[in-house]
């Protein structure tokens, strides 16, 4: 559990969360890939790729021309806002304008400790570079408005983000953009141009319960499966058989996996091609190989709720530490087979 927890309190973004994965891959003696320059493989080699520096995939090539592939697939991004601008001033405070990215409990946010994090774009000796920043330090607060000025909101409140939700980090002369340089560890020579860059909870990993049997953290959907995943990856990269295994991490899962490094985007599909072409695989070799495969998306699944159990099937319970979750759905939403 600690070694979870250090995965996610270190994963403030997608992009440290790729980062940290990174970390643990080239532990393992997995050699770093590019996907502008020419791949020299070898079999039996362990390898890694990114794409956006928010996706990655790990592989490890068999010995033989491999048969089949078995995948696993989850997501590095989780429910936040993202940092539209660095500095709005409202009176005589100073804002961040934000935006909300994927689906989350608005109310979960405000009154607590907030940080920033991702990357930043720099310019630097004429070249363009980017940096990872996560200052640790308690930034910004969503403030409610006391209960003296709105004596119903225990009622219910429909939140409008871009009046409500903008998230305060001082008096009207403070400035973000001075911690990103300091951050950045910018020369006098240098810029940030741009920065792509998410609010984060600041609250670290946790166990709880009588018996520390449940825990308690930020973007566990969907590093929780992230880490399980990679994990089960790391135990089992066998290369004698007519198999190869490969992890894959998405980003953009919040908003429909739709982008170029998103699920549905071309990453896996580039990564398997290289692969195939370096085993010179023919055509009816990868469509059989393709065919053969097993992907596993692994992502969080919603236990009965203690308080709520009418939210959930009563036929099909799910409770928390007793075992995997298979998901189902007539719609096709989970393509389980």
């Amino acid at each position: 559990m600690q070694s979870l927890f250090e995965f996610i309190d270190q994963s403030v973004s997608p992009f440290h969360s790729v980062s940290s994965a990174e970390s643990m891959l080239v532990e393992q003696g997995f050699c770093s890939l590019n996907f502008m320059e020419p791949w020299a493989l070898v079999r039996g080699g362990k390898y890694y790729v990114t794409r956006n520096g928010s996706s990655i995939i790990a592989f490890v090539l068999p010995e033989k021309i491999p048969t089949y592939y078995h995948l696993s697939a989850s997501h590095s991004d989780s429910p936040t806002f993202r940092i539209k601008k660095l500095k709005k001033q409202k009176g005589d405070y100073a804002v961040a304008e934000v935006e909300g990215y994927g689906g989350m409990i608005y109310s979960t946010w405000l009154d607590r400790p907030l940080s920033m994090a991702g990357r930043v774009v720099i310019k630097r000796n004429h070249t363009i570079e980017t940096k990872l920043i996560a200052p640790d330090k308690d930034l910004f607060v969503i403030p409610n408005l006391a209960i003296h000025m709105n004596r119903e909101i225990n009622k219910g409140y429909e939140y409008n983000p871009q009046i409500d939700l903008q998230p305060l980090y001082g008096g009207k002369d403070a400035s973000l953009q001075i911690i990103l340089e300091k951050e950045a560890d910018l020369s006098a020579d240098e810029e940030i141009i741009d920065w792509d860059l998410v609010l984060t909870v600041r609250q670290k990993a946790v166990t709880a319960g009588a018996e520390d049997e449940l825990y308690l953290a930020p973007r566990i959907d969907d590093l929780a499966s992230a880490y399980a995943t990679l994990q089960g990856f790391l135990q089992g990269t066998e290369t004698a058989g007519d198999g190869m295994a490969l992890w894959c991490m998405y980003d953009n899962e919040e908003v429909g996996s739709g982008t170029r490094q998103g699920a549905q985007g071309g990453f896996l599909t580039d990564v398997l091609s290289r692969i195939e072409d370096f085993y010179e695989m023919s055509n009816e070799q990868i469509l059989c190989a393709r065919e053969a495969s097993l992907l596993i998306s692994a992502d969080n699944a919603h236990a009965t709720h203690p308080n709520l159990p009418a939210k959930t099937d009563g036929e099909f319970p799910v409770f928390l530490n007793q075992g995997i979750v298979i998901k189902y759905n007539a719609s096709q939403k989970y393509t389980t087979t």
